[in-house]
């Protein structure tokens, strides 16, 4: 981390995109700390706080109008390499860079965050628009990351209306022997699957409610799940275990394991499954209200890895993604602004997800020590609460790079008596869960 945010390097950035072209007294490095650090000012954010932060913490005098000029395609540029760079940024646990092990080389989990943005932005931002989604522009932030390692893995931009089964497709890069990938249905492709599996990679996700299921290879006519639904039923079961293949023409082999949904749940899909056939004029069949009756989570990791009554466990790690979007909102302020320029929007969004990139890289760290000593994991939600409170220290540890040692250490005496995951009532806890894949 101390690479990174050498002023040097940061310097370096600003020249090579454009930002800094001739001597100027505001320097890239001034600029990407002081948008670091108004993300908690949220939509109250002004030009005069950042003239403020520049004054105090720089003894830097320029007026709003100076700053004003300096959010430009250039500023949004240098902040995206400063983003980039730092998702190439480790920091290692030097007593043990595996503590948590299991039996996968990788659990790469990915989601996405939408939220809505001005009209003007439209020409870059495209929304959804409609009756249900009510803005013409929107944002995506697309986000991926390791589990095991906490190494973000994605992380960009996109317009709304980019589709997460066109972005799993295009972005499933890098996929290595022996990953296990959790995924929302949203992005859970026969592509994908298939690229996955020829990659002797592993997958564990929930079945979209239109992908067929056949019995055999060379079966003509899918499935029908009202069997399945029926036998849950008749016997009792909690589950149940098949091996099928899915699509048409694909055929790719899984173990499915099958549930019937509580009614709570199942009223809330059909719910929103005529909401949305309504605004097309659509019906819902009766075939797809049986199928939306049904859990259906499919996988092609081997029973002797991972067995059925552990898999809906594992698919639960994915709401970690959940929770961290959660915490880019409340603690970052990820979706507050009040610009119609959409060059200040972009550098403003960028410094808060370096910010919390940065503090990611730190809880990771600190997440590998505790375990590898504790064997317990941290809570992401109170280290963000934590370090916001320790907001000045981070500050000067990040302008006086041998500061973040001694930030570090403070951080590992608190985190044994402030920062542990607690039990959920009720709920497998996520030391359980990853018990599962130890």
């Amino acid at each position: 981390m101390n690479c990174f945010f050498s002023k040097e390097n940061i310097d370096s950035m600003a020249r090579e995109s454009g930002f800094c072209i001739r001597k100027s007294k505001l320097d890239g490095f001034q600029f990407l700390i002081s948008l670091m650090f108004a993300h908690h000012r949220g939509k109250h954010f002004s030009l005069l706080d950042m003239a403020s932060f520049l004054f105090r913490d720089f003894r830097l005098r320029i007026t709003k109008q100076s700053l004003h000029d300096r959010f430009n395609v250039n500023a949004a540029r240098f902040l995206k390499s400063c983003l980039a760079f730092l998702m190439s940024q480790k920091i290692r646990y030097n007593g043990d860079s595996n503590a948590l092990r299991g039996k996968f080389n990788r659990i790469r989990i990915k989601d996405s965050t939408k939220y809505g943005l001005p009209d003007s932005f439209i020409c870059k931002y495209r929304g959804f628009g409609g009756a249900l989604h009510n803005s013409s522009s929107m944002i995506s932030i697309q986000y991926e990351y390791d589990f095991l390692s906490g190494q973000s893995l994605d992380l960009r931009l996109t317009e709304a209306v980019r589709n997460d089964q066109s972005d799993s497709s295009d972005y499933t890069h890098d996929i290595q022997e022996n990953d296990l990938f959790i995924r929302d249905m949203g992005y859970c492709t026969l592509k994908f699957m298939s690229m996955v599996d020829s990659a002797k990679a592993f997958f564990v996700n929930r079945l979209a409610p239109k992908t067929n299921i056949y019995a055999s290879r060379d079966s003509k006519e899918p499935v029908d799940v009202k069997g399945y639904m029926r036998k849950l039923k008749k016997h009792g079961l909690e589950f149940m275990e098949v091996e099928v293949f899915l699509g048409k023409k694909d055929r790719i082999p899984v173990r499915a394991v099958i549930s019937l949904t509580d009614e709570d749940t199942y009223q809330k899909r059909i719910r929103k499954t005529e909401k949305q056939a309504r605004s097309t004029g659509n019906n819902v069949s009766e075939a797809f209200k049986t199928r939306i009756r049904l859990n259906i989570m499919v996988t092609n990791v081997p029973a002797e890895m991972l067995d059925a009554k552990n898999i809906r466990k594992v698919y639960s790690i994915r709401w970690q993604i959940e929770l961290l979007f959660k915490v880019w909102k409340s603690q970052a302020k990820i979706h507050e602004f009040n610009t119609s320029n959409i060059h200040r929007f972009e550098c403003q969004l960028y410094g808060k997800l370096i910010w919390i990139v940065l503090n990611l890289n730190l809880f990771n760290w600190l997440q590998q020590r505790i375990f590898s000593k504790r064997n317990y994991l941290c809570s992401v939600w109170k280290y963000f609460k934590l370090i916001l409170n320790l907001s000045d220290r981070l500050l000067e540890a990040i302008k006086t790079p041998r500061e973040i040692i001694l930030l570090m250490d403070d951080l590992a005496e608190l985190a044994p008596k402030i920062l542990k995951l607690e039990k959920k009532k009720g709920k497998p806890s996520l030391n359980q869960q990853f018990m599962c894949l130890a």
